[in-house]
């Protein structure tokens, strides 16, 4: 038994002794760990930084530029850090304010201050002359949509479809003015977020304008566009007067030449479906002769003013590009980090214009093709009508194409200008590539910059192949559900 028991001690002993010798030994390692850290970690912020260095000097950065802060609000126009003049005329609010003042005499866009020189005079009042002008202009063109509509119902059935001309006796007169009601509203809806949009607008403007970069020149071009369009579209009106007054007497020797006869022979001839609901007299041709007119304006104005909007956002990367392109070819030192901020500040101006206007484009597109496949199907199955009858189809058809062509090319640019240097980057020499530049060659690769109608479709040059085969397609099962009917 007592050997047994100092068996237990020996090995006890041991056990102990065991232990202060693993715990010497931890305690040591754990010190020599402590005093070989410091070491280390200065051993690796020294590699890191020498990899740095080795990478800034292969890649330099561009120069650090002074710029001011870029916020969702106006920059202060006074302010000594932005070197833009407030009354810069080739601004996006001095170039179109002009064209939007001549277009609220037709009741577009109820907004003061239009043609100030700043947008921090602009403002929309719910009780103003204006928005009251504009509101009685809707109501108006709504009271001509409603008897269309009601025309519509009475007579859109499957004989309408048999008859020669019978789809659009029944349904144009409805979609013309239900599309310039839709789109007077809609200005309506956009003209407090226009007050919103061109503050932030202008603060884009100044943002980019601080890299002492050419600024584009929108003026002419807006001037150009708008007097081209709606020339051509006067042209067509007129010719639709014309061929609606065949029947009057433009000689002057009759009694029947009279304003007065012109009116109802205008009217009876254009819109004979008011007349099966109201009689004619002379206070109604006034009505009628007026509102025909602020409906045919509202129709272009629409295509107008997408045409000028995608116009100063494409004129804005196209100024970009350039600067860009001219210095990547002269290996001059870039500042890559501002450019960066140049065409993010642009992008997402793009996003805030299209969030706004994407309801206008979505209906200038729909009625465009509703009115595209009307009229090529009218020309295809109508019998010769004479000159001043051919001509008229045929110049209103052009038009009616030409234009439609115009507004998706040039809302297309946007996307086109977005993407158009980057081959530029790709072959940018190494002496000026360092990592702001690949992200910025990442940023306009992956950003998708287009308008759109409303999410439903993005606005490029492929989506103008998209429509000519929705119209061929539309046409041929139009025109042979009317061979069918006939016969």
């Amino acid at each position: 038994m007592v050997a047994s028991l100092n068996v237990n001690e020996e090995a006890y002993g041991m056990m102990l002794k065991t232990k202060r010798i693993l715990t010497a030994s931890s305690k040591r390692s754990s010190e020599t760990f402590q005093k070989f850290l410091p070491f280390l970690m200065r051993q690796r912020k020294d590699k890191m930084k020498g990899m740095e260095a080795q990478f800034t000097e292969s890649h330099p950065p561009g120069p650090p530029r002074v710029r001011p802060f870029l916020r969702s609000g106006l920059i202060n126009e006074n302010s000594q850090t932005v070197s833009v003049n407030s009354n810069d005329p080739e601004s996006f609010q001095r170039a179109i304010g002009p064209i939007l003042g001549m277009a609220q005499l037709f009741g577009v866009l109820p907004v003061s201050g239009v043609c100030a020189p700043t947008p921090l005079k602009l403002k929309f009042a719910v009780f103003s002359f204006r928005t009251i002008y504009a509101v009685s202009v809707t109501v108006m063109v709504l009271v001509m949509a409603i008897l269309a509509i009601m025309h519509m119902i009475r007579t859109l059935n499957s004989a309408t479809f048999g008859k020669q001309g019978g789809i659009a006796a029944a349904t144009a007169g409805a979609i013309f003015y239900g599309n310039s009601v839709i789109g007077l509203i809609i200005f309506l809806w956009l003209s407090p977020r226009w007050v919103t949009l061109q503050r932030d607008w202008r603060a884009m403007e100044q943002f980019i304008d601080s890299n002492k970069l050419e600024r584009p020149k929108l003026r002419w071009r807006f001037y150009l566009i708008t007097s081209s369009i709606l020339l051509l579209a006067l042209v067509e009106h007129i010719l639709s007067i014309a061929i609606n007054t065949k029947n009057y007497d433009w000689s002057g020797k009759s009694k029947n030449s009279t304003f007065q006869h012109f009116l109802q022979t205008y009217c009876v001839s254009s819109h004979a479906f008011i007349m099966e609901t109201l009689s004619y007299n002379f206070s109604l041709g006034i009505f009628i002769f007026i509102v025909s007119k602020l409906a045919t304006f509202t129709w272009n104005f629409t295509d107008v003013f997408i045409m000028l909007v995608a116009t100063g956002l494409a004129e804005r990367y196209k100024t970009l590009n350039k600067q860009v392109t001219v210095s990547t070819l002269k290996h001059r030192t870039m500042d890559w980090c501002g450019l960066r901020e140049d065409y993010a500040a642009l992008s997402c101006m793009v996003k805030k214009v299209d969030n706004d206007i994407a309801p206008i484009i979505l209906l200038s597109f729909a009625n465009n093709l509703y009115f595209i496949c009307l009229q090529l199907l009218n020309g295809l199955s109508k019998p010769a009508d004479g000159i001043l009858s051919d001509l008229y189809f045929f110049g209103s058809f052009m038009f009616l194409i030409g234009r439609t062509m115009i507004v998706t090319l040039l809302t297309a640019r946007i996307n086109d200008q977005s993407k158009v240097v980057l081959p530029t980057l790709y072959t940018c020499s190494a002496s000026t590539y360092n990592i702001e530049t690949e992200r910025l060659i990442y940023q306009l690769t992956t950003d998708d910059i287009s308008f759109t109608g409303m999410r439903f479709f993005s606005i490029t040059r492929n989506f103008m192949l998209a429509v000519a085969g929705a119209i061929v397609t539309y046409e041929v099962v139009l025109l042979q559900f009317n061979v069918s009917m006939s016969t």
